[in-house]
């Protein structure tokens, strides 16, 4: 994982994914729940199981608009979530990339001299 970005990949079934958690992504959901970033904040915090699939499928429609490609060919959300949360371990590993992400965007607003070196 590139943790100043949040990119990495996901295993979804036989095929893996680009995952990109920046602003943009966080934007993606905070407007699809029509809550606030930190609401989005909450709902991770009080529900994992149903925030993270929600951001990291946000991811996969991010890295397919940073990079210009179709978005059809992702999978399907509650397929894509039940793959996501096959064990708890998955869980807890994407909230982790999920806070990475969410800090190093913190830290980039916070100092826009820094960032993705």
């Amino acid at each position: 994982m590139n943790s100043l970005s949040g990119q990495f990949s996901i295993q979804v079934g036989k095929k893996k994914y680009q995952c990109h958690l920046s602003m943009n992504a966080f934007r993606l959901m905070c407007e699809r729940k029509s809550i606030s970033l930190a609401e989005m904040q909450q709902q991770l915090a009080q529900n994992p199981l149903s925030a993270v699939p929600q951001v990291l499928h946000a991811g996969l429609l991010t890295h397919c608009f940073f990079h210009n490609k179709p978005i059809d060919d992702l999978p399907e959300f509650e397929y894509f979530a039940a793959r996501v949360l096959d064990t708890p371990d998955d869980l807890e590993k994407y909230a982790e990339h999920i806070r990475v992400a969410f800090e190093g965007e913190q830290k980039r607003d916070e100092d826009p001299e820094e960032g993705n070196e």
